[in-house]
């Protein structure tokens, strides 16, 4: 940390309830009388003026707007991530899987199959409720073209889920899995419009997963 960024963080903690008003409020120049208030009466009995104060209460929020930015950032990455994680761990106990990775590459798997059979407009739509973060990984690989695939039955599907998978686990079961947590997930009325682009034998998958499909 650099000489300036120091100053900022202590200035920051040395004016706490100014700094917090700025952060509720965005208004620098309250702030700054604040803080030059806040100068004066600790000055005590050593010199200065109304003005000097002024200057070096302008001079420590100059650099507060930078933090609102940075902490705006850091909240929003703090939000998205708890989404994130909320989808992740409810796979991870739908799914009894060991691990968070396991339950992400099990989403992974199932959700871009449902997205190579999408058209591009319902593909975008039912991305669009999606975890920024998961939305990312929906995208990853994606091409408009050549879409949808041809997945004409169930085993078509499953064949294309199971390609993501590890040796071994049953894509079914991972389906199956998948979409019940889509359901607590996605809007009822999305859900529907995303079936209704898969053909009637795949759509039994949705059925299997949950009654309500049906």
């Amino acid at each position: 940390m650099n000489k300036n960024n120091r100053v900022t963080v202590v200035a920051r903690h040395a004016y706490t309830e100014a700094y917090a008003n700025y952060l509720k409020s965005g208004n620098l120049a309250e702030a700054t009388r604040q803080v030059a208030h806040d100068i004066w009466q600790h000055r005590g009995n050593k010199p200065g003026t109304p003005q000097s104060d002024w200057q070096e209460a302008e001079r420590i929020t100059s650099a507060w707007p930078d933090t609102v930015t940075a902490a705006s950032n850091a909240h929003m990455y703090d939000k998205a991530m708890s989404k994130t994680r909320a989808w992740l761990q409810d796979v991870q106990c739908e799914l009894d899987c060991d691990n968070l990775n396991e339950a992400y590459r099990s989403l992974r798997a199932v959700l871009h199959a449902i997205r190579d059979r999408l058209p591009a407009e319902e593909c975008v739509e039912f991305a669009a409720q999606m975890p920024v973060l998961i939305m990312g990984m929906y995208y990853a690989g994606w091409t408009p073209s050549h879409k949808p695939e041809k997945l004409k039955t169930p085993d078509d599907f499953l064949d294309k889920v199971a390609s993501r998978l590890p040796p071994g686990e049953d894509p079914l079961r991972v389906t199956t899995g998948i979409l019940r947590v889509l359901e607590r997930h996605i809007s009822w009325g999305e859900l529907k419009d995303v079936r209704r682009n898969f053909p009637e034998r795949v759509r039994e998958l949705w059925e299997t997963a949950s009654p309500r499909s049906r």
